[in-house]
């Protein structure tokens, strides 16, 4: 029997601790082509969009997708969770999978991308996304500061004096975006901003940047010259940020970037890709966001659940219908 949980159970049951180990299992997987990913997929109508974000990780014994719509009213997540077998494990709400999901991986991609003896980090916004940010950065390196930077100085004070709190580490407000970027090894740019933030000059040399704002082929958080600089670059999903990264569609058709110095995050993860050239090299990892993390995230949650004891039975009762000739078709296709 299938089981839903709500956003209140699955906030009890997922944290950055328990999501780093399996989603680094994950992204280690789709790396050797065990675990796999489907671009994000996009549906408009006049009134609602919809996206889905399919993914299966074997190791975790799961596969499924987490879908959202868009309206004017909001937005709505969901996320399916199935056996490898394809009987449904579990329906649940979703946003705060995202939440850590996304985090998790920037942590992932620090603890990979940046220089070990990394100890100060920046934050550019101050916004729902950036408390998990640091957090799992913070968690692979030894962090001593934080420098954190927002357009509003009310929130970015409340911001710092929580933040300062949660890790045990002073998070100082700065007085502008190139305070925060020219001091720190390591940045995380959390903005909503449709133009550049961060001026490539004023990067020092070893700095790793995790960028996780900007979500639109038109929006760009990094100027082409922080491109230019890089010589250490991944993404979550090579197809995907074609379509979805402002950054590197603008510099690709400028003749700064050419696709083939761009390569997944899961090869690195996975050996399969190229490391660090030096010390001084700055690398960069563009985060969109891809079902596989979603699905790796809600393993846990489903097990966590089973374990707790949370949740509500669905009465489901479907199963497997006998094979016809157009479905024997499929799993030899599958197979191949």
């Amino acid at each position: 029997m299938a089981l839903f949980l709500n956003e209140h159970d699955v906030e009890q049951l997922l944290d950055l601790k328990s999501c780093m180990g399996p989603l680094e299992q994950a992204i280690r997987e789709q790396g050797k082509k065990i675990a796999t990913n489907k671009p994000r997929q996009i549906l408009q109508t006049p009134k609602a969009g919809l996206s889905v974000l399919p993914g299966a990780v074997p190791g975790l014994g799961s596969l499924g997708y987490k879908t959202y719509t868009v309206a004017p009213d909001g937005v709505r997540f969901w996320l399916l969770l199935f056996k490898e077998d394809g009987e449904l494990h579990c329906l649940m709400e979703a946003e705060h999978i995202g939440l850590i999901r996304t985090g998790a991986a920037s942590g992932i991609a620090t603890k990979y991308m940046s220089r070990e003896d990394s100890k100060v980090v920046g934050i550019l916004g101050t916004g729902y996304q950036s408390p998990t940010q640091l957090e799992a950065v913070c968690s692979v390196r030894k962090i001593e500061k934080v420098l954190a930077y927002s357009r509003t100085r009310e929130k970015l004070l409340e911001f710092c004096a929580g933040m300062t709190k949660r890790l045990g580490i002073p998070v100082e407000p700065a007085d502008s975006v190139e305070t925060v970027v020219r001091n720190s090894d390591i940045l995380n740019t959390v903005t909503s901003s449709p133009e550049p933030v961060v001026n490539g000059a004023w990067l020092k040399e070893g700095t790793h940047v995790n960028l996780v704002g900007a979500m639109k082929k038109s929006s760009r958080e990094i100027d082409t010259l922080t491109i230019q600089r890089s010589d250490f670059i991944a993404v979550d999903d090579w197809v995907q940020s074609h379509d979805e990264s402002g950054e590197f569609i603008k510099a690709t058709q400028e003749g700064y970037l050419g696709w083939h110095r761009i390569q997944e995050l899961s090869d690195i993860v996975a050996s399969e890709g190229s490391r660090r050239p030096s010390a001084a090299s700055i690398s960069l990892f563009k985060s969109h966001g891809i079902g596989l993390w979603d699905i790796a995230a809600a393993s846990v949650v489903y097990e966590r659940a089973k374990e707790r004891g949370l949740g509500v039975d669905l009465p489901i009762t479907q199963e497997a219908k006998p094979l016809r000739r157009g479905h024997s078709d499929l799993v030899r296709q599958w197979a191949k």
